[in-house]
C-alpha cells in the first residue's frame, strides 16, 4: 500500500506566523505533558506486585484483573 505525502506552502503574514508557531508549540506541550503523565501510570503499574502476580492467572481471570489495574491506575 502506497503512502504519498502533498505539502503545499501556506500563505501567511508575519503575524499569523508567530500565532501559529504560539498555538504548535502549546500543543507540543500539551501532548508530551500527557504522554509523560501516561508513561509515568504505567511504569507504576508494570512495576506493582499486583500486576506481576496476575501472570500465573488463567487468561479470563488475567483479563479481569488486568481491566481492574487500568481503572486503578
Amino acid at each position: 500500500m502506497a503512502n504519498y505525502v502533498l505539502t503545499l506552502a501556506l500563505k501567511t503574514e508575519l503575524w499569523q506566523e508567530h500565532i501559529l508557531e504560539k498555538r504548535l508549540n502549546i500543543a507540543r506541550m500539551i501532548y508530551n505533558s500527557c504522554l509523560s503523565e501516561i508513561l509515568k501510570r504505567h511504569r507504576k503499574m508494570i512495576n506493582s506486585s499486583e500486576y506481576k502476580g496476575i501472570s500465573n492467572l488463567d487468561k479470563k481471570e488475567q483479563s479481569k484483573r488486568y481491566k481492574e489495574l487500568d481503572k486503578k491506575y
